[in-house]
């Protein structure tokens, strides 16, 4: 079997022949197509298969220029590469994962061809971008309206929203890479991922995981002037809504550690929710640490009506009015199930807990809590009051 890489590079690079292998309807149409291109009919299908495979693996680096066409999606520490997909529209999902599998689903040539670049080649194509500017950043204690907030900008037609993206999360959990090189491919990162739909969606937003509150200065060193939304919610029911689904911060993902002493705690004996509490208490406090800085609102999830959403919206540069009805349609379904009617259960979450437990809840976390609402900036209590 030949050499076949140059002919798959040639591919990545080349617009009309990937449209040409976009028409492919089936498997066997889409290696047709292949075939016609590389010029191997005498492959079978399960040759050429084995051969894509095998240089899905092999960095393409120098040799494909990804950039503006391709998204980076996913970054793989231990091999230090970078996996790229052709985009399929623009992000609406809750999270930037279900988009990525999205796009894999609706777009064959995604499940074939996966093409992959070295770390060092990722940074020389991001350099070759002009910096970005986020439009805005959204922090949160999860399970407080922040996949509704991201959801409800990912409405307006200038907005490109990354919600968690798993690229950015793994670049930040790599602990082999010094604070520089984090700082220095963050950056990258988001230049490259914008530059996929910056043409006809310029207002980069990105929603980051609950725990990236404690990256928060290599965040902010890069970004000063992003305006940022902090979204809070009673501690009580925060808790509550891990009690039935745990999100990843507390389940005592080990990898987590580097982030904070809290996600080092391993002791058996200590009660699961008093774990929780632990880490809640972290990001309360992270967040105290930083809330009265400049370009930084708070928004309190009970607080979080259409009209907070649109205040958020023009903070971060939306004013489209064909946004704001949108706005006010998706805050009748709920934000992580769109085609769900939405039911307020804040009531139900308060007694999820016993007495007992909510006085220790409350001991421990509402000081926390209410020090961070009261030394907000005056700006970001015009957010908050909003009805």
């Amino acid at each position: 079997m030949g050499n076949y890489f140059p002919q798959y590079c040639a591919l990545l690079n080349s617009v009309e022949q990937l449209e040409y292998c976009q028409r492919a309807q089936s498997l066997g149409e889409l290696l047709a197509c292949i075939k016609t291109l590389w010029e191997c009919n005498q492959l079978g299908d399960g040759e050429l298969l084995g051969e894509i495979n095998r240089l899905n693996q092999m960095p393409v680096d120098a040799n494909a220029i990804l950039a503006g066409n391709w998204l980076p999606y996913r970054y793989q520490p231990k091999r230090r590469v970078v996996n790229w997909l052709i985009p399929v529209g623009h992000a609406t999902e809750p999270f930037q994962d279900e988009y990525i599998s999205r796009c894999r689903q609706q777009l064959l040539l995604n499940q074939i061809i996966q093409p992959c670049t070295s770390l060092e080649s990722v940074a020389q194509q991001g350099d070759s971008l002009a910096d970005v500017t986020p439009a805005g950043f959204i922090f949160h204690l999860s399970r407080c309206g922040s996949t509704l907030v991201s959801g409800c900008l990912a409405a307006f037609d200038s907005a490109c929203v990354f919600s968690e993206s798993p690229l950015l999360t793994e670049l930040l959990l790599d602990g082999t890479l010094s604070s520089a090189e984090q700082k220095n491919f963050l950056r990258v990162f988001i230049n490259l991922q914008s530059a996929v739909f910056s043409s006809h969606r310029p207002k980069m937003v990105i929603k980051w995981n609950a725990w990236d509150i404690f990256q928060w200065e290599l965040i902010r060193a890069l970004y000063p002037q992003v305006p940022v939304i902090f979204l809070v919610r009673n501690p009580v029911e925060v808790l509550a809504s891990h009690q039935r689904s745990a999100g990843r911060h507390m389940m005592d993902d080990p990898r987590l550690s580097s982030f904070h002493p809290v996600f080092a705690q391993q002791i058996a004996d200590i009660p699961l929710l008093e774990k929780r509490t632990d880490v809640l208490h972290a990001l309360l406090q992270a967040m105290g640490n930083v809330c009265s800085g400049e370009n930084i609102s708070v928004v309190d999830y009970v607080f979080l009506s259409a009209s907070a959403l649109i205040a958020i919206a023009e903070l971060m540069g939306m004013s489209d009015q064909l946004g704001f009805l949108k706005i006010q349609e998706r805050m009748q379904f709920h934000s992580k199930s769109p085609g769900q009617i939405y039911v307020d259960d804040s009531i139900r979450k308060q007694e999820c807990f016993t007495l007992e437990e909510q006085h220790k809840i409350n001991a421990q976390l509402m000081p926390s809590y209410n020090h961070l609402l009261a030394n907000a900036r005056k700006p970001a209590r015009k957010i908050i009051s909003v009805n």
